[in-house]
């Protein structure tokens, strides 16, 4: 390209190069100054035309060189960076200089970049994390059916109730595992069943649902829900109180009550469910709901958690263009999400 313009600029000096000297011998002619002067007057004029064409066609190059690699620059990073996410790597960002229409397109493409990394990342963590969640439970089954078949242990009431738990623990996952991908793929299809629901019902249903449980854990529970018809996917909105709910309860700790409170808030309407639990560190508010994650370093199974639960609430509530989110205060926490009062979707 640099080789072609620096031929178009050539051509260009030429041409005028010989336009002014045809019209200025062509004027010098008509005058007159005598043959001699004249034929000076054209030998100094080529000469300086020569001068001043190739000064030109120099300093018009390099101006051109220079240009043309500062604005080719851009591409061939573009070009780097692409040979090297095919690869299978992932590039540092493109630096950006002037704010120009390059730049804005080098910003999407840092941007997509660093998305595809995030979403690279993200994968990874769900496999080992699933390979992790159903790794435990299947090393249980098959040991103990082992010792079974081989007789080393003999089978108990109590042992088969600790394999059953496993397997309908296991069972249980892979019904949120679809859960998830029924959200993921098929949402506007759900939501596009939706109807008018009066949340103080939902509500009430799923106290009821857990009502032996709380019984049994002896908590105590209070209910302040405003009564308000939304245009929801009921099904949905169950489950996520649902979820929240069983989180909740197993995660109590004895002091206050769990209260249960749902008020409109301007053009949106927001439940929570408040009740004291262990503290949470910051760092752990921000990734709660997240998939399979869990604050406890050493993901234990006694509170029969799979880390799904509030991920499923996120997935559902943000399809239904609500918020989610988690305020904590020491060992008291209050779960809440928020939806619109009209529930306009697409």
């Amino acid at each position: 390209m640099t080789i072609l313009n620096v031929f178009i600029i050539t051509i260009f000096v030429g041409i005028s190069g010989w336009s002014i000297y045809n019209t200025a011998c062509f004027l010098v002619a008509n005058m007159d100054t005598g043959t001699v002067r004249q034929s000076h007057f054209r030998e100094t004029l080529f000469q300086y035309l020569w001068i001043f064409s190739l000064c030109a066609i120099i300093l018009g190059s390099m101006v051109n060189y220079l240009f043309t690699k500062k604005l080719l620059r851009p591409v061939r990073d573009l070009i780097e960076t692409t040979k090297t996410l095919k690869e299978g790597k992932y590039p540092k960002p493109i630096s950006m200089s002037n704010g120009s229409e390059m730049d804005e397109f080098i910003g999407h493409y840092n941007e997509l970049v660093r998305q595809l990394e995030a979403n690279e990342h993200q994968r990874k963590k769900i496999v080992t994390d699933l390979s992790h969640e159903l790794r435990t439970p299947l090393s249980n089954i098959s040991g103990y059916l082992n010792a079974l078949k081989s007789g080393v242990i003999d089978g108990s009431q109590e042992l088969y109730g600790s394999l059953y738990e496993e397997s309908k623990r296991l069972t249980h996952m892979i019904q949120q595992l679809d859960q998830l991908k029924e959200w993921d793929n098929g949402s506007h299809q759900r939501l596009a069943k939706r109807g008018r629901v009066n949340i103080q019902e939902v509500v009430q249903t799923s106290v009821l649902t857990f009502k032996r449980t709380l019984e049994q854990r002896g908590i105590e529970w209070e209910v302040q829900v405003e009564s308000q018809e939304l245009l929801v996917d009921q099904e949905g909105v169950q489950q996520v109180l649902n979820n929240l709910l069983d989180n909740a309860i197993q995660y109590y700790i004895d002091g206050a009550p769990l209260v249960i409170e749902g008020k409109i808030d301007q053009d949106a309407y927001e439940l929570s469910i408040r009740g004291p639990g262990r503290v949470i560190e910051e760092e752990d508010q921000e990734k709660i709901f997240e998939r399979f994650y869990r604050s406890d370093p050493s993901r234990s199974r006694e509170t029969g958690g799979t880390g799904l639960g509030l991920a499923i609430a996120k997935e559902i509530v943000e399809r239904h263009e609500g918020e989610i989110g988690l305020r904590s205060d020491g060992n008291d926490h209050t779960f809440w999400f928020r939806l619109p009062k009209e529930g306009a979707l697409d």
